[in-house]
């Protein structure tokens, strides 16, 4: 789908993949720009996790509240609701690894990965997540002529159990099982529902 998208070598992966068809390509093209705007606003991600909602914050390099545009090396502060992580001061990490933008005559992309971290208040080099860090969420938007794609690819997700106590091993296992059971604990499909379904443009 996207050539940047790291190779699936271990563990476990899942795509989210929603797609919206319009009638015309400058109708696609308009909604697009609105949806990338969405799409760049990580702090309003909660408003299209789903019934779960998960909290999603955006932090600038020492893990401060950030309003400003999405960087790379920037962090993602996620709250879990009911699933708290002591390693992250009550989140999970993620830092933001490459963001790209594409644009030809035949398509448009909008790409973000993000990887599991420390806690940047912390900056003690534990991962603060319930996955290890070879692990990589892939956010990617899309148009091709008169459709347009949102979608959350995620690989290589092993659980993080390396050099935590008992109970973290066991809340990051149940947090990382639950979502490779059910596809995804964020109910990524809701999301990539959620902001193609938006009318906006």
């Amino acid at each position: 789908m996207y050539h940047k998208i790291p190779t699936q070598t271990e563990g476990n992966c899942s795509d989210n993949i929603s797609d919206r068809l319009f009638e015309t390509e400058a109708v696609a093209i308009e909604f697009f720009q609105g949806l990338k705007k969405r799409f760049l606003d990580i702090n309003s991600w909660e408003l299209f996790a789903g019934k779960e909602k998960a909290e999603f914050t955006l932090c600038d390099k020492k893990g401060d509240l950030s309003l400003d545009p999405p960087d790379v090396g920037d962090f993602v502060r996620i709250k879990l609701p009911g699933l708290h992580n002591p390693t992250g001061d009550s989140y999970d990490w993620v830092q933001i690894e490459m963001i790209e933008e594409e644009k030809n005559a035949a398509e448009e992309i909008g790409y973000i990965r993000l990887r599991p971290s420390q806690n940047p208040k912390k900056n003690d080099g534990k991962i603060a997540h319930f996955f290890k860090d070879k692990a990589t969420s892939n956010f990617l938007i899309k148009r091709e002529g008169k459709k347009v794609t949102a979608a959350v690819l995620a690989r290589n997700e092993i659980p993080n159990t390396d050099d935590l106590n008992l109970l973290e091993k066991l809340r990051n296992n149940v947090v990382a099982i639950g979502g490779i059971v059910i596809g995804s604990k964020f109910q990524w499909t809701s999301f990539t529902d959620g902001l193609l379904n938006k009318d906006e443009v």
